[in-house]
């Protein structure tokens, strides 16, 4: 009854709609699309300050649910706050992109997963000016070294979960990189939080 629970509390956590705090700050509601979901559009601090927040939905669930019924409940938790972004009750039509709600569960569970998934993030990006590609790969190479690093059932299963799921919700993506639908970095400018 307790994992049933502390499962619905990691849902609404990953739920909760942290672009309203922008709105009410005076930044648009929403100001585009991308593929990692909603985000602000009024540039690169408000986009850390977002990526921020969204990282402390996820430690915040697994944290809550590693209290209240050890491993078990911090995987469950976390794994449910991925799924509460990315099928957010609150925006119901699109949802966010899951992935700064996944490195906060992995800031928690294995911090050593979240070092090599931001590493691998950072140098994708640097060499291909795409963020979309940039969290692929990164995705894929957590996934990767989850297996080889194997830090726990746990961790190995959320970390399963959520980049399934991340990878299943960016699964058309490499089309807009070959037609040239997603401009790189350089050429939209870090005025534009992606």
């Amino acid at each position: 009854m307790i994992l049933i629970l502390i499962a619905v509390t990691g849902y609404l956590i990953g739920s909760l709609p942290v672009f309203a705090l922008f709105h009410s700050r005076g930044a648009p509601r929403v100001s585009h699309l991308s593929p990692g979901g909603i985000r602000p559009g009024r540039g690169l601090r408000e986009g850390m300050i977002f990526a921020g927040l969204q990282m402390g939905k996820g430690a915040l669930a697994a944290l809550t649910g590693l209290l209240l019924a050890g491993w078990t409940g911090g995987a469950l938790v976390a794994a449910t706050a991925v799924l509460g972004d990315l099928f957010s009750l609150f925006r119901p039509v699109h949802g966010g992109g899951g992935v700064a709600v996944a490195a906060g569960g992995l800031l928690i569970l294995s911090p050593l997963l979240l070092a090599v998934g931001m590493g691998i993030y950072l140098l994708t990006l640097f060499l291909t000016r795409y963020f979309s590609v940039s969290v692929l790969f990164a995705s894929i190479g957590v996934i990767v070294f989850s297996l080889v690093l194997f830090p726990g059932l746990y961790v190995v299963l959320v970390v399963l979960f959520a980049g399934g799921l991340i990878l299943l919700r960016n699964r058309g993506r490499p089309d807009r990189w070959r037609k040239g639908m997603e401009p790189p970095v350089w050429k939209r400018g870090f005025r534009r939080w992606r």
